[in-house]
């Protein structure tokens, strides 16, 4: 007759394939995570790097605008229209590229609140580069009424110069919503910042 093994050496048995059981899937968790952490780590460290050579094209938009305000304290209208064409073109172009690299990253599939975030950012900084984008357009719009108004014979009374005031009003109205969402996208940028700050402690 066969005997049956004790029941505390049957408890030992059990209990070591758990023990075992419940490390080898924290270590393969443990892997799981820190795998998913690194794809997290090199998804950031390239759109941050895209963003990078995104915004030197901002800067070049930058640079020809701040030339419009230049010649606008000087009068040139023509000069200033011609670099605030110059400035849309490179705004629209910057935001596209924001967009572009917000769309590569949803394209990942990375479900984390870190993501989201940033995704949020990147639709911020193209929103910036297209109220630049308006503000440019009010800015032409603007410096063509001056024109008529100053450079060709109209009355003194002429409506040119009223709509020229018109114009710059609504391009500031664009650099106060610049304004805000620069506010907004520092504001997400800090939240970035605390969130990998909570997952690294």
């Amino acid at each position: 007759m066969k005997k049956n093994k004790p029941l505390s050496k049957k408890i030992f048995v059990i209990g070591t394939i758990i023990i075992l059981a419940i490390a080898i899937l924290m270590l393969v968790t443990s892997n799981i995570k820190l795998q998913r952490e690194n794809n997290l780590i090199k998804t950031i460290m390239l759109s941050d790097y895209k963003i990078i050579e995104a915004s030197e094209i901002e800067k070049t938009a930058n640079e020809y605008y701040d030339m419009a305000g230049f010649y606008y304290e000087e009068q040139n209208y023509k000069l200033v229209e011609i670099n605030c064409i110059k400035a849309r073109d490179y705004y629209l172009d910057t935001s596209q590229e924001y967009l572009t690299i917000r769309s590569e990253l949803l394209n990942k599939k990375i479900e984390d609140k870190i993501i989201d975030i940033y995704s949020e950012s990147l639709e911020v900084l193209s929103e910036i580069q297209l109220n630049m984008y308006e503000a440019c357009e009010h800015f032409e719009s603007a410096v063509r009424y001056y024109d008529i108004y100053y450079d060709t014979d109209v009355p003194y009374d002429d409506m040119s110069y009223d709509m020229g005031g018109g114009e710059i009003d609504s391009m500031n109205e664009k650099i106060r919503l610049h304004d805000e969402n620069v506010r907004t996208y520092n504001k997400l940028l800090v939240d970035i910042q605390t969130k990998i700050e909570e997952r690294i402690k």
